[in-house]
């Protein structure tokens, strides 16, 4: 099993703990270095999924997409993508 960190629909890289939340970077093209604050265009982690090793790749649907959870486990052909997206935007509603 993996897991995979995701803000939005990014899936995050480089994701470390800084005051107690976790925070990664989509791309290091996004990374840019500020004198005095150190590297900048980390983003928080929304989403935390746990993908199986060998998935079943099955399609997405509503278990998928309003998944909810701390850690969320994942088997679908999104790679986690769009696990728990949907209850994130009932949540902001």
């Amino acid at each position: 099993m993996s897991t995979k960190h995701f803000n939005g629909s990014n899936e995050l890289s480089g994701v470390h703990q800084r005051a107690g939340r976790l925070f990664g970077y989509v791309s290091k093209s996004d990374l840019h270095f500020v004198a005095g604050k150190g590297w900048q265009g980390y983003v928080p982690v929304e989403r935390t999924i746990e993908y199986k090793a060998n998935p079943s790749r099955h399609e997405c649907d509503a278990r998928c997409l309003n998944a909810t959870g701390r850690v969320m486990k994942c088997e679908c052909s999104c790679g986690g993508k769009n696990h728990g997206r949907g209850s994130m935007i009932c949540e902001a509603a």
